[in-house]
């Protein structure tokens, strides 16, 4: 079993409820309660105005109708009509395993502009992230911000057998073999990536952790020298500050910038 991610945020980029029923469910399986769901941009079929209410109420609607042993068909971005369960027995054991009352969801619409302060305040809540059903634009942002960051988990729900886009394509029905819940940043390229990122990044906190333990020791030692020597060392110990301010400056910061 995977870490826990005690808060999951979804990337999103459309308003069929199936793909969010599946990483939800996955995740709940794993302990997860916390789940922000973001739709980013203006989603196809949905009002640019109100996107995660759009969002909230399809997902809220399509699990209450399973539930309901009754599945919500989407057959065109606007037209929904219900079917009865193939199997509702499964689908019922499903919700006796994952009490979806007890989740805890959060809507928000992101516009692309605002989806770099978006990562960076999930980020620094703990947050891992998910990209199955977000656009290639948004995906590649997200995913080049968070290894330019030093790495965050980022999931993706994988469907291992042909879809049919449908009712089979849920959750409950998939065996263990029949998807893969990937996290690619564990992946060798992404892996590489943020290595490579984390060695070449000095980190603000401790940039200046390591200035004071130089400056502290190099006043120790004017201190205990003799008086002759003490004055070159002080000189040197306002050359290093002069220099390490300026540096200072300059240090970069994943987690501010």
């Amino acid at each position: 079993m995977r870490p826990l991610d005690e808060r999951l945020v979804i990337l999103a980029s459309s308003l069929r409820p199936d793909v969010y029923f599946n990483i939800i469910g996955h995740n709940a399986r794993q302990g997860t309660t916390q789940f922000v769901i973001a739709a980013v941009g203006d989603l196809p079929g949905g009002n640019p105005e109100n996107q995660a209410t759009a969002l909230q109420h399809g997902l809220t609607q399509f699990v209450q109708s399973l539930m309901d042993s009754t599945y919500l068909k989407h057959s065109a971005p606007t037209a929904i009509y219900k079917e009865p369960l193939a199997r509702p027995d499964e689908m019922k054991a499903f919700f006796e395993e994952i009490v979806w009352g007890r989740l805890q969801f959060t809507y928000l619409s992101v516009q692309e502009k605002e989806l770099t302060q978006f990562l960076r305040d999930q980020r620094a809540a703990g947050a891992a992230f998910d990209v199955t059903a977000c656009r290639n634009s948004v995906l590649a942002g997200a995913v080049a911000w968070l290894v330019s960051r030093g790495g965050s988990p980022i999931h993706t729900f994988e469907i291992n057998t042909a879809q049919v886009f449908g009712e089979a394509d849920l959750l409950p029905y998939l065996g263990a073999d029949q998807y893969t819940y990937r996290d690619l940043s564990k992946s060798p390229l992404i892996r590489g990536a943020t290595r490579r990122i984390n060695a070449g990044t000095i980190h603000r906190r401790r940039f200046w952790l390591i200035s004071a333990a130089v400056a502290a020791s190099v006043g120790l030692l004017a201190f205990m020298m003799p008086v002759d020597l003490s004055t070159p060392i002080l000189a040197a110990a306002a050359t290093f500050a002069t220099i390490m301010s300026g540096v200072g400056l300059v240090v970069r910061s994943p987690d501010n910038s």
